[in-house]
Order: C-alpha cells, then sequence, then structure tokens
C-alpha cells in the first residue's frame, strides 16, 4: 500500500511539474528590446523579406505572448487597431459580432532585429495576412495578404513568398 501511494505522489509530482513547464511556455513573452516601427516607416523589398525570413525566431501563438513593440509597429504600420484573438476563437466576419476581433493570430515570430505577424482576417471570404518589420537603424515593414491557406511557422511563409503567392498592400 504503501508503494502504491509513492507511485500515486510521484505522478501527481511530474504532472505539476509538465503543467507549469506548459503553463511557463506558453505565457511567456519573448524580448524584443527596440522602438515599434513608426507610421511612416519606408517599406521593405521583397528580397530583404526574403532574407529576414531566414533569421533565426522564436514562435508564439497566443495574442499574450505578441510583445508590446510588435503590437504597437502594426497599428502604427497599417493603421489599423491591434484587435486580435487567439486561434480557435470566434471571429467576426461581414456579420459584425460585437466585441468579438475581426483578427484572429495565426503565429508570430520574434527574432532579435526583426519580428513576423500572421494573421486572418475576418470577412464574408476570410483571408490570411502577413506583417514584417525590420528593427534595424532604420525600422522598416512590409504587409501582404497571402493567396493560399495560412502558413503555420516561417517555413511554409518562406515558401509561400518563393512562389509569389501574395500581394503586397498599398500604402496610404
Amino acid at each position: 500500500m504503501k508503494l502504491r501511494g509513492t507511485a500515486l505522489a510521484s505522478a501527481a509530482l511530474a504532472l505539476a511539474i509538465v503543467f507549469g513547464l506548459w503553463f511557463a511556455r506558453t505565457r511567456k513573452v519573448p524580448a524584443l528590446s527596440s522602438q515599434p516601427v513608426p507610421k511612416a516607416a519606408s517599406i521593405l523589398a521583397k528580397s530583404d523579406v526574403e532574407n529576414l525570413l531566414a533569421a533565426r525566431y522564436e514562435l508564439v501563438r497566443h495574442v499574450r505572448q505578441v510583445p508590446p513593440v510588435l503590437k504597437q509597429s502594426f497599428t502604427n504600420f497599417t493603421g489599423l487597431p491591434f484587435d486580435m484573438n487567439d486561434p480557435g476563437e470566434p471571429l467576426s466576419t461581414d456579420a459584425i459580432s460585437s466585441g468579438v476581433p475581426s483578427r484572429q493570430l495565426i503565429f508570430a515570430a520574434v527574432g532579435k532585429s526583426s519580428a513576423v505577424l500572421v494573421y486572418e482576417q475576418g470577412s464574408f471570404a476570410s483571408y490570411p495576412n502577413v506583417v514584417v518589420f525590420s528593427y534595424g537603424n532604420q525600422a522598416k515593414g512590409w504587409a501582404a495578404a497571402l493567396e493560399d491557406y495560412p502558413p503555420r511557422d516561417i517555413s511554409a511563409l518562406q515558401e509561400t513568398l518563393q512562389e509569389s503567392r501574395f500581394k503586397t498592400w498599398e500604402r496610404k
């Protein structure tokens, strides 16, 4: 009986450790120690975007993990509020749902001096978008609507860009 109690206690401890690690991992906000991209930021060339995507990134899939600098860069560059929800949560479409965002995070990728935000824009036919930021000496950005299914990671996004399955946004 004592052995059974020890086994249960060990199992409970292992479960608590696994849960603790999962909880910490899904709450961690990657460091992005830069100033937000300004409203009048220059546009990155496609070749620059492809080079940036070759960098190392930390992927996040929860809105709470998106660094404040990336959120503010999104708002400054696109002129849209950063009002996204997590994957799988309700998405407002053409039939506006009160209190439900019309954008849904697919993933964000945070690097040392660049970041990527891939999200779905709700509408009659929802579609994926990507915004890429470079936080170097001269902060720049690039945005496009993707003509494919939403990429799930950086390598899938690279493939979409290499095959030119996107339409670059026109800046207002």
